[in-house]
This record gives C-alpha cells, structure tokens and sequence, in this order.
C-alpha cells in the first residue's frame, strides 16, 4: 500500500505573495493541508539586508517546525536567493524547498532563447537566477531587472488602473521596442500583475510565473518521495502574520481565490 502524509506543508512568505504558490498548490494536490506564515510586520524582505534576511528567514521557518510540518516551502524569492543555503545547512534533517530552482527550470522547458528575470532587489542582486539559468543553458539570454514598487502595490492590492503601466514605464519600458521572448516573474507576488504585463506587453512576450513552478515542482516532490497527503483528506488552511490579520484577511483573498479563514497573529521575536 501507498503510504500517505497528511501533515501539512509549512509556506512562508514576507507577506501575502507567497499565497499564489499555495493557492497553485492546492489546485493541484487538493488534499495537501497548509501552514501560512505571512511576516507581514517585516513585508517586504526584498529592500532587506543579507544578514537580516537570513536572520528572518530562520525565525520563519523555526515556526512552521513548531506547527509540526512535513516540509516547508520558502515562497519567497528573495529568501529563496539570498538564504536557502544557510537553512539548509541549519536544519540538515529537515525539507526546505525555495522557488528559484522552480523558476529556473521553467524558463529552461520554456525553450526562449531571451528572457528577463524580474524581482526584488535583493533577489536581483544575488544574481541567483542568471547563474541558474546559465549552468542550464548558458547560450540564453538573461536580463535581471529589480522592480521594488511592484510587492507594496501588490499588498495594497493595487494591480490595475492607472498607476501599474506608469510603474512598468519605469522598469520595463526600454523593453517595449525591443521585447525578450519570456520574461520570468521573479517574486510570488507578481502573478497578480501577470494580466497587466500581458497587456503592456501586447501578447508578445510569454509571462513565466515562479510560483506556479514551484508548486508544481513541490507536487512532482510529494509523490516521488511519498508523501503527499491521502486523495480523501480533508484538509486544514492555517494562515499565521506578525502584524495586521484583518487586513491580511482582506487582501488575501485576491491571491486565493476564496477567503482565507482565521488569521492568527503570533510574534517571532
């Protein structure tokens, strides 16, 4: 018999953007239960540094070990770039997955042969993406391009009108004349604005979406190591921030397609 795992899987994220993995997580493995932690007292790690980073990085997944998890998901790019390493060196015995490999390997089945990577600044930074790419397939070429005001929109919930073209304008707008052939959404918050880069981009350019990578990646995992969950489960959907649960409540819903639940508040410190 086919063994089965109905712990949860432990997602965490700076904010809300980490719940677009789990969001295309449970599409796929509807019977997986999850553990979110949204650091939304720190949101966003992206202008952070390296040593605070990884520091935060280790606070959350300390906690996603105490709610008993199966593994744990670092749904965020820029803790994926910058501190992956350091977790797993830490926790040798535990899973930790990132979402960079996941983004990696999409671009790669893509078969482009130009693509721009989009992200935080501290993911851009690290240049995690292009060394992926390039150990891949090095004749691709790869743009990286620090977006920093797309994560606050995001968490403001504003991903259309007026002001998100203005903003592409102001990273992505040399690219319009000379558009790549896929550009990589390099943070889990910016599925949200994968309509509004279709459109900017008039259909030409295939949008790559790291979260939905990584869920699919992390699906892939669960049941070649035997550990996904019963088809049966009924499953749990915990969501855990630091700072301000009515809000996060409120916003997350656009990520999840229907609302989260209780929202705990808990403190890391």
């Amino acid at each position: 018999m086919k063994p089965f795992d109905n712990r949860p899987i432990g997602i965490f994220d700076s904010g809300l953007g980490g719940l677009t993995v789990a969001a295309a997580l449970q599409h796929k493995l509807p019977g997986e239960a999850v553990a979110y932690l949204g650091d939304t007292a720190r949101v966003p790690y992206g202008d952070k540094s390296v040593d605070a980073i990884i520091r935060f990085a280790h606070q959350d997944v300390e906690f996603m070990l105490s709610r008993g998890v199966k593994l744990v998901i670092a749904a965020c790019n820029t803790v994926s770039a910058v501190a992956l390493d350091s977790l797993k060196r830490d926790y040798p015995d535990r899973i930790i997955l990132g979402v960079i490999d996941s983004g990696v390997r999409a671009v790669i089945d893509s078969g482009v042969e130009r693509v721009a990577v989009i992200g935080t600044r501290a993911t851009i930074n690290s240049d995690a993406y292009r060394r992926g790419i390039h150990a891949a397939d090095c004749s691709i070429r790869v743009e990286s391009i620090a977006c920093p005001l797309l994560v606050p929109l995001a968490e403001e919930g504003v991903t259309s009108g007026a002001i998100v073209p203005a903003v592409f304008d102001l990273y992505l707008g040399r690219l319009r004349n000379d558009p790549p052939d896929a550009l990589l959404l390099g943070c889990t918050h910016y599925p949200l604005f994968a309509e509004a880069l279709n459109d900017y981009f008039d259909g030409k350019v295939r949008i790559l979406d790291s979260a939905t990578a990584c869920a699919k990646y992390t699906a892939e995992f669960l049941c070649e190591h035997h550990i996904a969950a019963h088809p049966g489960n009924t499953p749990s959907f915990g969501c855990f921030v630091t700072d301000m649960p009515s809000e996060f409540h409120r916003h997350a819903t656009r990520f999840l397609g229907r609302a989260p639940g209780r929202v705990e508040r808990i403190n890391l410190a």
